[in-house]
C-alpha cells in the first residue's frame, strides 16, 4: 500500500459540479476526476473515518 503525502482538490467545472483530487504518492501524482455525488460520498465516507473512537487493544483492556 502507498502512503499519500498530499492531495489536492480543484473545481472544474460549477454546473454540472465536477473537480478534480490529486494525489501525491512518492514522488508520483495520481489524478481523478470526479462528480457531486462522489465528492458527496467521499465527504461522507472522510466524516465516518475522521469520527471513528479507536479500537481498545486487549493490553489496554486488560491493564
Amino acid at each position: 500500500m502507498q502512503r499519500a503525502t498530499s492531495i489536492a482538490v480543484s473545481a472544474v467545472s460549477a454546473a454540472p459540479l465536477r473537480g478534480t483530487i490529486a494525489i501525491d504518492c512518492a514522488g508520483s501524482v495520481a489524478t481523478f476526476e470526479i462528480d457531486e455525488e462522489l465528492a458527496h460520498r467521499l465527504c461522507s465516507d472522510l466524516e465516518r473515518l475522521l469520527t471513528q473512537v479507536p479500537r481498545r487493544t486487549s493490553a489496554a483492556r486488560s491493564g
